[in-house]
């Protein structure tokens, strides 16, 4: 088989195109980043961060030993102190016995107080009166009064220490 001259010269045009392509190509590449390890997962190559829980909830705060809803009338919840303050003694003497009157956020800091002062006369000198009539000490028995904005109603607590 002979090549003529016109088939040599279609030969070298196909083989020049193909080595232009190819040169066009390389320039047109090599202007670009290759492609790295970040091009489907930005974090990839970074260091791993560990991963740390969350603290664990703290625990709820221990159940009184006595609560009273506010208002509730005295022949309710007297028995039930009496019996509680004797047994509580007779367990151990010295207790302190600590009423609490618990009260929810009412409007203003000037409400809240007037609020606060109006369960210890009402409601929590009377559990304190109760506790000593039922044989503790006057000095055993320590009132105060709080809020607390996660106290669905108004009452009175009694903890023991």
């Amino acid at each position: 088989m002979t090549m003529t001259n016109a088939s040599s010269r279609a030969f070298l045009k196909v083989r020049l195109a193909r080595y232009a392509v190819a040169a066009l190509a390389t320039v047109l590449v090599s202007g670009c980043a290759p492609p790295g390890q970040r091009l489907f997962n930005p974090d990839a190559g970074k260091p791993p961060r560990p991963h740390i829980p969350p603290a664990p909830p703290a625990k709820p705060a221990p159940a009184p030993f006595l609560a009273i809803v506010a208002g509730t009338p005295e022949e309710a919840w007297a028995p039930a102190v009496d019996r509680a303050t004797k047994r509580a003694l007779a367990r151990q003497p010295s207790l302190l016995f600590v009423v609490s009157v618990v009260s929810p956020r009412v409007g203003s800091p000037g409400a809240q107080v007037e609020a606060l002062e109006h369960l210890i006369r009402e409601d929590g000198q009377a559990v304190a009166d109760r506790i000593v009539s039922a044989g503790a000490r006057p000095e055993q028995v320590q009132l105060e009064a709080r809020t607390d904005p996660a106290a669905p109603r108004a009452g009175v607590r009694v903890d023991l220490r």
